[in-house]
């Protein structure tokens, strides 16, 4: 798959499928296909390739409302995808719906925030276990790098001995200013588990289950951005209502 950089098929996608569900009727209906073929022309795209992704909705902070559109002016919306593997349109369909709507963390998107909204969609790839837990664990819990790798966890939990998970996107450790301590400390926070974080990490050959890391291609899209070229694919009249 063409690697995506700024905007790209997959992040316009993603927003279509959100304003679309915020305006019911009021627009026409795109495939993925269509979109790619008429806004990126050349863009390659193999529509039978499984993969898996996650969908973020950043919002322009009340602070930076409008003054600009660096990465710092946005804070977290929504964030949820799958490591499972599906056809790429339908991914994006599915997961851009439930991480604006249906992330725990936040209240669902409404229709009023659209203008102040980027979306982000990550296709994840070359998943690698790293640290294998059980009687004899081997490999490297910092076998990865800074902006390069995502990282997913499994821990056991030292008093119930339940099992948790949590994972980051490669782009979260350098926006956060971690290092590789850091990022564990908060992935094990992030899987709810808020007693001695030391204890699990200066152990973790006893605590650690599995250590994965990952890549993604990250395209993003701005409001803006998105409203111009929904603009030029209705002018174009390819699809009916």
């Amino acid at each position: 798959m063409e690697a995506a950089k700024g905007s790209s098929p997959f992040a316009f996608y993603a927003f279509y499928q959100l304003y679309a569900h915020l305006n019911p009727g009021k627009i026409n209906t795109f495939s993925l296909e269509e979109i790619a073929r008429i806004l990126y022309p050349g863009f390659k795209i193999d529509y039978n390739e499984k993969t898996s992704l996650f969908i973020t909705w950043k919002k322009k902070s009340n602070k930076h409302h409008r003054e600009n559109t660096n990465e710092g002016s946005y804070l977290l919306r929504g964030c949820i995808g799958t490591f499972a593997k599906m056809p790429i349109a339908h991914g994006i369909e599915k997961y851009s719906l439930i991480a604006s709507l249906e992330d725990r963390r936040f209240s669902p998107i409404q229709k009023r925030e659209l203008p102040d909204l980027k979306c982000s969609c990550n296709i994840l790839s070359h998943f690698k276990i790293i640290f294998q837990g059980g009687n004899n664990p081997n490999g490297d819990i910092f076998d990865w790098e800074l902006g390069k790798h995502g990282i997913e966890l499994y821990f056991k939990q030292p008093k119930t001995g339940t099992i948790c998970s949590a994972t980051f996107l490669p782009d979260v450790m350098p926006e956060q200013h971690w290092n590789k301590e850091d990022t564990f400390a908060n992935l094990i926070e992030k899987a709810g588990y808020w007693g001695n974080i030391s204890e699990i990490m200066n152990n973790f050959e006893i605590y650690f289950i599995k250590v994965i890391r990952y890549e993604g291609n990250k395209s993003s899209i701005t409001f803006e951005e998105f409203e111009k070229k929904i603009n030029g694919m209705d002018n174009k009249n390819t699809s009916s209502y």
